[in-house]
């Protein structure tokens, strides 16, 4: 399928590339968070982002390098924003 001169990824390969990464993705998340549901809750949110924007990848590694680098950027937005909430309790 193509979109916009693109590939177009189908729910089966997402789906693969879903059970491909998924672990992996909640082991890095949860060497930041500490947490693992959290971590998997990022990592899913992740996925859900990716396939609703209909991100398209120049190749797999692109694609790796894509999820890792976005999770990460997930995983400290959370920890910046935990980290605020936690000052602004102990401010008031």
């Amino acid at each position: 399928m193509m979109r916009g001169g693109k590939k177009e990824i189908t729910l089966k390969r997402y789906k693969q590339l879903f059970e491909s990464l998924y672990p992996q993705l909640c082991v890095f998340a949860d060497k930041y968070i500490n947490d693992l549901d959290t971590s998997k809750g990022l990592v899913q949110e992740v996925f859900v982002k990716v396939w609703e924007d209909q991100t398209v990848f120049q190749n797999e590694k692109h694609r790796t390098n894509y999820f890792y680098k976005v999770v990460k950027d997930e995983c400290l937005n959370y920890l910046k924003t935990k980290h605020l909430l936690k000052n602004r309790i102990f401010l008031n």
